[in-house]
């Protein structure tokens, strides 16, 4: 297998903390969503929604705001042909949160934010991919401790029900599905030290089974699953303490140890990746960072990355465009960016 990395640009920063990623496409447009606010954890954060004809240049398409509430977490997912921003929302004088979601039939006008219903009270709804006719997603509990984390399934996206637990304690949990209809999934587990799970289920998706804990730590997970292993993406970080925060990618095959691919252009506040297949062989990827400093919404230069590694059964190449969230000015600012793409002859 070849992966190459070769280009990074933001294609978003007002000076604000604008973070937690996520892409899809809907038509012949692709979408990025992120929250912004003052900082990571503040209580004003909202939910923008930025478009493209040509992943080249960006306007906003909608922003979701609520004075008094924090919006987080967007996840963006294309769905029976309907765009779909699910978020968290909590208030700084309630306990607990509530899942929302905001749809779109035309990327242009989006109905008003509301609950999803189905997902218990406290929960986040944080990650949702679909499978045939069916959506998924995974949501876990902010109140209790060690977190739990479930499986859930929904025919609309809206009215949801219960599918199965995850077998370890966790938040957040990125998956995809293989070709043979798998659910392959990524639990964060901060109770132990951040190492993360990796797990499996078969349709109907009804329990799980534990493959393996990967041997780091990592945080912000994204999962994408390719034949014969996964592309995991989250942040890392050196100890002791938490030196050269990053982004940082690797590949892990079926029944082998992970391995390293690159770094992303990141540091600090950083991670929350996404991920959209373009074409057989094509795709592109999502994430922000904070590492850059007094930048404003400048031009960011391009940078090359290359890594390759050699498979007995097919070569890939990852050709990743990087517009990544950037901070500016502070450590609690930043901006967004993108991504991996694959020459189309390469195939799957």
């Amino acid at each position: 297998m070849e992966i190459r990395v070769t280009r990074s640009r933001k294609i978003f920063g007002d000076g604000k903390h604008n973070a937690f990623t996520g892409i899809a496409a809907l038509g012949e447009k692709t979408f990025v969503t992120f929250r912004s606010a003052a900082t990571h954890a503040s209580f004003d954060g909202t939910i923008k929604v930025i478009a493209s004809d040509d992943r080249e240049g960006w306007e906003t398409v909608t922003e979701s705001v609520e004075p008094g509430r924090d919006l987080r977490d967007p996840k963006l997912v294309t769905f029976k042909d309907r765009l779909l921003v699910y978020c968290g929302s909590r208030d700084e004088k309630t306990p607990g949160r509530i899942s929302e979601v905001i749809a779109s039939s035309d990327g242009v006008t989006f109905e008003e934010r509301r609950p999803v219903a189905g997902i218990p009270d406290g929960h986040w709804l944080w990650w949702a991919t679909p499978c045939g006719d069916v959506l998924y997603a995974s949501a876990y509990d902010g109140a209790i401790r060690p977190r739990t984390v479930a499986l859930f399934k929904s025919g609309d996206g809206v009215d949801w029900e219960k599918a199965a637990d995850f077998p370890v304690s966790g938040n957040e949990t990125a998956f995809d599905f293989d070709a043979n209809g798998r659910l392959w999934a990524l639990v964060r587990d901060d109770s132990y030290g951040s190492v993360p799970t990796l797990c499996m289920a078969e349709p109907p998706y009804s329990s799980f089974k534990i493959r393996t804990r990967l041997p780091i730590r990592l945080q912000g997970p994204m999962l994408k699953r390719l034949e014969g292993g996964c592309v995991i993406v989250g942040r890392r970080w050196d100890l002791p303490g938490r030196r050269n925060l990053r982004t940082e990618l690797f590949w892990l095959a079926d029944e082998r140890d992970i391995q390293p691919i690159c770094w992303l252009p990141s540091g600090g506040d950083t991670s929350y990746a996404g991920w959209l297949d373009l074409a057989p062989g094509a795709a592109v990827m999502s994430y922000y960072s904070s590492h850059e400093h007094n930048m404003g919404t400048r031009t960011i230069p391009s940078s090359q990355k290359t890594l390759r590694t050699r498979s007995t059964r097919r070569r890939r190449i990852f050709s990743s465009r990087t517009y990544r969230t950037l901070r500016a000015g502070n450590s609690q600012q930043g901006s967004v960016a993108l991504f991996v793409r694959f020459p189309p002859r390469y195939g799957l």
